[in-house]
């Protein structure tokens, strides 16, 4: 693509900053609104996405998604890893074990945390960025590549 045409279309490229809930994106996802293609880097191994969901848990900040929103299916553009660990979590399928900053009682799957517990983590603000501009596919790869340096 042509430099001066790329220089117009990434002046012109609008993301605006939006919360979400845990909640939000896994509804999100199951009406097939959140499209996270696992193809990004390595994926991460079981011990990762555990520590993840123990820093969400814990309440420490965690780094912004990243969204392209110029259609109605989204696209996440970065955090697909952290995704699949927060919806393999709630959906049971890995349990936390040998946690740093939480205690035992969080050890286990997610249908064995308290409710209130449950409701604190679903209902857990998360910062995004979502890109409402239709952009050709290589600057979205341009873009993709920045957000994961």
């Amino acid at each position: 693509m042509n430099t001066h045409i790329m220089n117009d279309i990434i002046g012109s490229t609008d993301f605006r900053m939006q919360h979400f809930t845990i909640r939000e994106l896994m509804q999100r996802m199951d009406d097939g609104q959140l499209i996270g293609k696992r193809v990004q880097r390595k994926r991460w191994n079981e011990q990762k996405q555990i520590r993840f969901v123990e820093s969400v848990l814990s309440g420490i900040p965690i780094a912004s998604f990243y969204f392209n929103g110029a259609y109605p299916q989204w696209t996440v553009l970065d955090g697909v890893e952290r995704i699949h660990a927060i919806r393999r979590y709630v959906n049971d399928e890995f349990q936390l074990h040998d946690l740093e900053l939480l205690s035992k009682v969080y050890n286990g799957y997610f249908s064995d945390l308290l409710p209130s517990v449950k409701r604190r983590f679903i209902n857990t603000s998360l910062m995004g960025y979502v890109l409402t501009t239709e952009l050709p596919k290589e600057v979205l790869n341009s873009i993709f590549k920045r957000l994961n340096d």
